[in-house]
């Protein structure tokens, strides 16, 4: 009985598929996982709209395509008019190309990769491209690409870059590695990592980057996941907007480490080292120290640990810490205008704790409002060491300790502990306890130590 019950229902359905027209069957047909298993010189297909061209694998609708095995020499490229997603699960796939990009997407409406679970795959494309234009890429996408899973990926770009989307990429999870000649993972329209474990180490570009100028486009948001960066340029640089609201990041490498015209930092755990700034909002177009009326570099939250050769914040706009917990360390060899922190606009400390240490502390062209939260900015008579132990302290309460990593002449504190107008001894020496971060100590002890400034004016610069 229930069989005779169902089968009208049945045969309506096909029935109207059938009336649907050709594209309806096709995407009935692509609903199955195909898949595509590669054995070395050429590969073998279960499924439809896949084609095999010798070492040339190509799909041609939207739908889910399992592939696996190894391509010593050839390619997957998708290629499709159809409108839908078509997602590619890797599970255990290894692609190598000597002329070209080992996985590619020349048409699609969106590719979604997933890395599918207790699998290791990998991508090598060639070290010279034989076609001119695209694909210029070992992953390369010219539409909307996502990557999840939680298995591996590991990609190496002799040519060029990456992972490349031309219109927005999203990393949701998975293990990814790259290493790339030129830019490591790029999203050109947006680039947006909501987790995952990224390593990504480029010997002549950037490491995660989105790069349309557009207005509204170049947008890099991380909210999660795992991030290491070596570099020879930019580790991380949104052209126009950064956002970081979580995750994981350490830079051990770079030129810049991070970079966006607009940066804001409401969470995460970041360190970063960089040659010339740590932590850089710039504007194209503009003269030295020529103050930009839409740069910004905003802190409301994370802990930001920043270490550049000449600048650790550097904003040619205005520059904001609004929370959370900054340390700061600029150049120990250049003063004037590099310092631990570094605006061409106005500056203010309105929130969270922060610690800057160089030989300038305060590179700004401009008086540091004493309104707000309150700060501190000693200048000491002699440079100090590093691991010299450097405390603020009200009577004979310490409201603040530091331990200096490199030579310093000037250390600047803000935090709520602080009041703007009142005075404060500065001690050197002494020991230090509790969490570090970036060298900032939840706790200090000034026994032993050594009051080397007396009754510093909080809220008031030496030069102003």
């Amino acid at each position: 009985m229930k069989a005779t019950a169902r089968r009208p229902a049945v045969l309506a359905g096909l029935t109207a598929t059938l009336l649907a027209g050709p594209l309806a069957v096709a995407a009935v047909a692509a609903a199955a996982t195909a898949t595509i298993t590669l054995n070395g010189s050429s590969a073998s297909v279960t499924g439809s709209n896949v084609t095999v061209a010798g070492s040339a694998v190509t799909i041609t609708a939207p739908g889910s395509y399992e592939i696996r095995g190894t391509l010593n020499n050839g390619s997957v490229k998708v290629d499709t008019a159809v409108t839908g997603t078509v997602e590619l699960i890797l599970a255990g796939a290894s692609i190598t190309n000597s002329t070209s990009s080992p996985l590619y997407v020349t048409n699609a409406s969106a590719v979604t990769v997933t890395l599918a679970a207790g699998t290791s795959n990998n991508l090598t494309d060639a070290a010279t491209y034989t076609n001119t234009g695209e694909p210029d890429s070992a992953l390369f996408s010219a539409a909307d690409l996502t990557i999840g899973g939680t298995g591996s990926l590991t990609v190496r770009a002799n040519y060029a870059d990456g992972i490349v989307s031309k219109d927005d990429l999203v990393i949701q999870s998975g293990t990814i590695t790259v290493t790339a000649v030129d830019d490591a993972i790029r999203g050109k329209d947006s680039l947006t990592v909501n987790g995952g474990k990224i390593t990504v180490t480029s010997s002549g570009g950037d490491g995660l980057k989105s790069n349309d100028t557009e207005a509204g486009k170049g947008v890099l948001t991380i909210t999660n996941g795992t991030i290491t960066a070596s570099v020879a340029d930019d580790a991380i640089k949104g052209e126009n907007v950064l956002n970081i609201s979580g995750g994981t990041i350490n830079v051990t490498r770079s030129y810049e480490a991070l970079e966006g015209l607009q940066t804001t930092i409401s969470g995460g755990n970041i360190t970063v080292v960089a040659s010339d700034d740590a932590i850089n909002a710039a504007e194209e177009g503009l003269g030295e120290m020529e103050p930009s009326a839409i740069a910004f570099i905003r802190v409301t939250g994370g802990t930001v640990v920043a270490t550049g050769g000449t600048d650790g914040f550097d904003s040619n706009g205005s520059l904001t810490f609004a929370g959370g917990t900054v340390v700061a360390r600029g150049s120990s060899t250049r003063g004037g205008g590099e310092g631990a922190i570094d605006a061409d606009g106005p500056i203010a400390f309105t929130g969270g704790t922060v610690v800057g240490a160089a030989l300038t502390s305060l590179a700004v062209f401009r008086a540091v409002p004493n309104t707000g939260q309150g700060w501190v900015a000693p200048r000491f008579n002699a440079n100090l060491a590093a691991n010299t132990i450097v405390h603020v302290v009200s009577g004979s309460t310490v409201l603040g300790s530091y331990r200096t990593s490199a030579t310093v002449r000037e250390v600047v504190f803000s935090s709520h502990r602080i009041t703007n107008g009142q005075r404060y001894d500065i001690y050197t020496g002494g020991s230090v306890t509790g969490t570090n971060v970036g060298g900032l100590y939840t706790g200090g002890s000034i026994t032993g130590a050594t009051r080397v400034l007396t009754g510093v004016t909080a809220g008031k610069y030496g030069r102003f």
